[in-house]
């Protein structure tokens, strides 16, 4: 079988995998719901895999969707998909629990399931068969979508809840029933079944206090994954910015840093696997301490990389480590191509603050820049789209930058943030201004685009906002291909209106 022999090459590459006896422990295979390549740079994903090994009697497994050539052969075989660790089939565990942090990949929440030859659909699961459970950044903000497929939903951060949780399901003694009701008088975990109205994410979503007493950072080491040359190390969780279109403060509220010292620490430690220390965040240049922390990593040896910068909070002493640190671009998210409205998006960075940064960026050693936007947001005009070519010109050619990333897609509304409410252009009108954006600087020779498809955001946004209308959806996307038509012809055999979805929506 082609994917067994995927999964062994892998492992025999990797640092930090887990093996335990299967033998009287609770048996969970934690699914990651994309590609390995993607999953293994999670830090979330990694983070529940290390707790829940913790757990004396837990064994947690691993498992991916398979890449293209071990899907085709699982399709051809008829095998099921296994795990990583042991190669168990994943029918043969007992929770199935999902990592997902994007919406688009609820489809992949759909396929591990019928690969596993698990029933995708709650309601036809058997007694027999394992508990599905999901946790993850995009189900935390609205499980609906996802309530017709998984048993439960963790709410929020799972440090606290996962222990909880595991003693929920041995004290039940392995009834389906029982476990349901035990998992459901866990504070921050919603049981769709138990639950006839959606829940309220701001009353019962978890968070951890103390940042410090829950170290996270890089658990498994493969240079196959795309960040595999980094150590990762969470600095900080949530943002007090409030930007009206993001969803990091509902979802990470409130805003909590890690010490320089845990750190550095952690750093320390990574440095044993990798030369590279990567700092992730909402936005790293707003911890209170990333100077130190920066000329932290950098004095101890280290290449340093990352996550995000807030442009008006980036300093000399974070450019002249970075540089120092082997980096050699910043990345930095202007969203719109005006002031006026990057006021009304919630995020007031003046055009002289991303000029500033960049002129010191490049004299600090930085001479290239990956530069976010978005298009379609509420208010836009089409002078703010012809704005973002002009913009970029302006401070690509101003820093003297010798290449700029110019990053663009839509504008999706989010539960649990000020748009939520809002409508979200069609995919035409937001693919006719990405085009306009890119012919506008395909001729830049120090400007390299990088679109995102109008059509996918599109059904991000009609999952973003979803209900529980949107489980068998799911399903029959992933039935009929998971692609573009195999979503629309769904949608349409379901009786839903794409338009309809991703309108306006009334407040409160």
């Amino acid at each position: 079988m082609a994917l067994r022999a995927t999964i062994s090459r892998r492992l025999a590459g990797e640092t930090g995998a887990v093996r335990k006896d299967h033998g009287g422990r609770l048996r969970v295979c934690l699914v990651y719901p994309n590609t390995y390549r993607v999953g293994m740079s999670s830090l979330g994903f990694q983070a529940v895999y290390h707790l829940l090994n913790t757990e004396r009697d837990v064994v947690c497994e691993r498992a991916f969707i398979p890449d293209r050539e071990d899907l085709e052969d699982l399709h051809r075989t008829g095998e099921e998909l296994v795990s990583y660790e042991s190669q168990t089939p994943l029918g043969r565990f007992d929770v199935i629990a999902f990592s997902v942090s994007y919406e688009l990949d609820y489809v992949h929440v759909a396929r591990a399931l019928r690969l596993a030859k698990v029933s995708p659909l709650a309601a036809d699961r058997g007694r027999a068969e394992p508990l599905v459970i999901a946790g993850g950044a995009a189900v935390s903000i609205n499980p609906e979508p996802l309530a017709d497929l998984v048993d439960a939903v963790v709410l929020g951060e799972a440090e606290e809840a996962v222990a909880e949780a595991v003693s929920a399901v041995l004290r039940s003694g392995g009834d389906r029933a029982g476990s349901l009701d035990a998992l459901a008088s866990v504070g921050g975990v919603y049981v769709p079944e138990r639950a006839a109205a959606p829940p309220k994410p701001r009353a019962v979503r978890r968070y951890i206090e103390d940042l410090d007493a829950w170290p996270t950072h890089s658990r498994l080491l493969t240079r196959e994954a795309e960040l595999g040359d980094l150590f990762l190390v969470e600095v900080s969780r949530g943002c007090a910015r409030r930007c009206r279109f993001c969803v990091t403060p509902a979802c990470y509220w409130p805003p909590r840093w890690r010490s320089a010292e845990s750190v550095l620490g952690a750093a320390r430690a990574g440095l044993e696997h990798r030369d590279a220390i990567g700092l992730v965040g909402a936005a790293v240049s707003d911890h209170p301490e990333v100077d130190d922390i920066a000329r932290g990593v950098v004095a101890l040896g280290a290449r340093l990389s990352v996550s995000s910068l807030r442009a008006d909070s980036v300093s000399d002493v974070l450019l002249d480590a970075l540089a120092r640190g082997g980096a050699r671009a910043i990345t930095i998210a202007p969203e719109a191509g005006t002031e006026r409205l990057r006021r009304a998006i919630g995020k007031p960075i003046r055009d002289e603050a991303l000029a500033d940064v960049l002129a010191r960026a490049v004299r600090a050693g930085l001479r290239e820049a990956k530069l976010y936007f978005m298009v379609g947001l509420p208010g836009e005009q089409e002078e703010d789209v012809e704005a973002i070519p002009a913009l970029v010109r302006r401070l690509v050619r101003g820093a003297g930058l010798r290449r700029a990333t110019v990053a663009a897609g839509a504008f999706v509304p989010k539960p649990e943030t000020p748009f939520e409410g809002e409508a979200m252009l069609p995919a035409r009108e937001l693919s006719r201004r990405l085009r306009a954006v890119r012919d506008a600087l395909r001729a830049e020779p120090r400007v390299r685009l990088a679109l995102e498809s109008a059509n996918w955001s599109v059904i991000e946004g009609v999952l973003s906002r979803g209900d529980r209308r949107l489980g068998r959806v799911i399903v029959r996307a992933e039935e009929l291909g998971g692609n573009l038509a195999g979503w629309r012809a769904a949608l349409a055999e379901a009786g839903l209106d794409l338009t309809m979805l991703i309108g306006p929506r009334p407040k409160g």
